[in-house]
């Protein structure tokens, strides 16, 4: 009972970088800042947009029929019922910062890409492996260390145990990647996909009973998703 009432009067989310914690947000400042972030005039709602949101004129049904279709037509995917939906925007509060800022986030348990999702990311995983093979050659045979992409912060504090540290300092960037070009991005996901596919990498093939399951073939299996170089860059521009 208690809890209900809660819930009719504030917005329970978790604490952006503090994920274990939660925050009380009344729900008029909750929806106020949304809406301003998507361009809508806070007086009188009307939608303008802005750079990154534009108002549009069909509903939701719309898009995803027409992702659905694109999604069957190109890879042949049929979207589950469960994820016949478009993703949903909202936020958590970034209260290490001072003031607080808000982290907008577009995402949900089920959306109409969900299932291209899951396979592009699986697909992702396997090149960053390879990339990392390609640098590491390029380490032993020049010295020069070419790969900077950590999966988590237990790599970092390894790395740091095994070498001698006199002064570090951290930077924080706040737009780092909210202000990258997409297009910038896609063509660098482009010529890693150029770089690691080959006659002998010619085919990634992906477990459908468990995605995390996947390599590089030179032939495609009935048992597995398979992408060729062009069919992962196709979808990679349709996520971005």
């Amino acid at each position: 009972r208690s809890l209900k009432y809660l819930k009719s009067k504030y917005i329970i989310c978790s604490i952006d970088k503090a994920s274990s914690n939660f925050s009380f947000i009344c729900k008029k400042f909750y929806i106020q800042t949304l809406v301003a972030e998507m361009g809508f005039d806070t007086n009188t709602l009307d939608c303008i947009g802005n750079d990154t949101y534009q108002p549009c004129r069909e509903g939701e049904d719309f898009y995803v029929n027409q992702i659905s279709e694109t999604l069957k037509e190109k890879f042949n995917i049929t979207v589950e019922e469960s994820n016949l939906r478009l993703a949903r925007i909202f936020w958590n509060p970034k209260l290490h910062k001072n003031p607080y800022k808000a982290r907008f986030i577009a995402g949900a348990r089920f959306c109409v890409t969900k299932q291209l999702n899951i396979l592009v990311n699986s697909c992702l995983k396997l090149l960053r492996s390879q990339f990392k093979k390609h640098c590491d050659a390029i380490l032993n045979n020049s010295g020069i260390n070419m790969f900077w992409s950590n999966d988590s912060s237990n790599d970092f504090l390894d790395a740091i145990n095994k070498t001698d540290v006199y002064n570090i300092q951290v930077y924080d960037f706040t737009t780092l990647y909210t202000g990258l070009d997409l297009f910038e991005v896609e063509n660098m996901i482009n010529e890693v996909i150029d770089l690691i596919f080959s006659d002998r990498n010619k085919y990634i093939c992906i477990s459908k009973r468990d995605p995390n399951l996947c390599f590089f073939s030179n032939k495609t299996y009935d048992s597995h998703a398979n992408f060729n170089k062009e069919d992962l860059k196709e979808a990679v521009r349709v996520i971005i």
